[in-house]
């Protein structure tokens, strides 16, 4: 069976429906995860240029009436712009699994009247498609200039999307093509509020070709893996794999690649770097005076990523490993209150920059993973010495260094403090810890902004 046709099958054979628990708790995870830093970026400017793109305002809060009422395709694109422009949603598969799949199956599951059991298993479908899809390609899509998340996610919140709707096989294989021919998103625009249209309009996109496939629209029966199709045209070098039969219904890849919490709101190219200059800045009592020299050894494909070396303000700098250096030598810390463009302009942080010198090795699965091979951080001092953090595999918060249920709150209580009162907040972390208890998107709206909506965003000064 074609790969189209085997990705249809899957959704409407009751596979999806199916979650191992251990899964299920991997896409609570990530719902969690994914609501905390929405609300964070709610109040970011993006959100309202979207909105008034669309001739309204923005709502109060993803879960206000007024935003529920909204249209799904446009509340899909308002959650996930809101999901991703601060870069603090978590990573699998080469990208951002949850800022495409929630925002999409928040908006699809409104409409469709769908539970939260449901709508675990639109994730897992959507996970376990984005897997198949990023494990064929043999070279990563970032070195073509691909966002992955905007290209693959288009496809897989169009799977999502058809098993909310309860598709059949071939309505789900419609879907799917549909959704592969509205995929798209540049590498170059990384640094802007773009990148994070970029995922939002996967997440739309893959809502409306399912609504599409539900009212008849029909794509060909090979778009994904036609010798001119998906596959091969994103592809960098034409190294896909377009015909081995799928894994999808027979083993369950989320169990295998989980979901990476990211703990910095930075591209997660800088986060193992900075685990290791924050674990020596402590370890050694360092400040930024001591430090003469900076020396980072990345993957190329982590290097093509980190564009920016001379940032002047909060969205280059996410993808600055000279920012991320800096921010962690000087202040010890880069978390939302550095990603500031003030803060990113500060004269000791500007000055650290020339001082950071990055070096390459190659990559090994860059297919499947930017942060496949160790990064190392060597730091040489003022008085002749050298600190070095040795080679770092994975950053704390990766599936295989997890963060416990308690970090994970306290990610979520940072992220929404400005938006709710605690008592709201750890309400809603309960439900959506629990969410196949969740009878619809709209019990999810104890949500209730905090008094102090006008307070401004925390900008460290020491």
């Amino acid at each position: 069976m074609a790969l189209t046709s085997e990705i249809g099958q899957f959704l409407a054979g009751g596979s999806p429906l199916r979650v191992p628990p251990a899964a299920a708790a991997i896409v609570k995870t990530g719902f969690t995860d994914c609501v905390g830093v929405m609300l964070a970026g709610w109040r970011e400017p993006v959100v309202g240029i979207v909105a008034a793109g669309n001739g309204a305002a923005a709502p109060e809060h993803p879960f206000a009436a007024s935003c529920l009422r909204m249209p799904a395709a446009d509340r899909a694109l308002l959650y996930g712009v809101a999901a991703h422009v601060l870069d603090y949603d978590d990573t699998a598969l080469s990208g951002h699994p949850s800022a495409v799949l929630v925002p999409a199956i928040l908006a699809a599951a409104q409409e469709a009247g769908a539970d939260g059991r449901r709508m675990i298993a639109a994730y897992a479908a959507g996970y376990e498609i984005w897997s198949e899809l990023v494990a064929r390609q043999k070279d990563p899509l970032h070195r073509k200039g691909w966002h992955p998340s905007a290209v693959l996610g288009a496809v897989a919140a169009a799977g999502g999307s058809a098993v909310l709707r309860g598709l059949d096989a071939g309505q789900a294989s419609h879907a799917v093509g549909i959704a592969a021919s509205l995929a798209g998103g540049v590498v170059a625009n990384f640094g802007s509020m773009t990148k994070s249209l970029q995922v939002a309009r996967a997440a739309q996109s893959g809502l409306v070709a399912a609504r599409l496939a539900q009212h008849g629209m029909t794509a060909s029966a090979d778009a994904i893996e036609h010798d001119v199709g998906y596959l091969q045209a994103i592809s960098m070098q034409g190294r896909v794999d377009r015909s081995s039969p799928a894994r999808l219904g027979r083993e369950w890849t989320i169990l295998e690649s989980g979901l990476n919490v990211k703990l910095y709101p930075m591209c997660y190219c800088t986060h193992r770097i900075l685990d290791g200059m924050l674990d020596l800045r402590r370890d050694h009592a360092l400040s930024a005076c001591d430090i003469a020299a900076v020396a980072v050894e990345i993957g190329e494909t982590e290097a093509v990523i980190l564009r920016n070396h001379r940032p002047q303000n909060a969205l280059d700098a996410k993808f600055s490993a000279e920012f991320a250096m800096a921010a962690a030598a000087t202040v010890g810390s880069c978390g939302p209150a550095e990603l500031t463009d003030a803060f990113v302009r500060r004269g000791e942080i500007q000055e650290f920059f020339p001082r950071v010198q990055i070096s390459t090795h190659p990559d090994k699965v860059a297919a499947q993973s930017t942060v496949d091979a160790p990064n190392r951080v060597v730091v040489t001092l003022r008085d002749g010495g050298a600190l070095d953090s040795g080679p770092i595999s994975h950053p704390r918060g990766h599936f295989k260094r997890p963060i416990d249920a308690d970090r994970l709150w306290g990610k979520f209580a940072e992220c929404t403090a400005q938006a709710m009162e605690e008592a709201h907040a750890r309400a809603l972390f309960a439900q959506l810890q629990e969410l196949e208890g969740v009878a619809a998107v709209s019990d999810l709206a104890c949500v209730r902004a905090a008094p102090s909506q006008a307070q401004p965003r925390l900008e460290r000064v020491g």
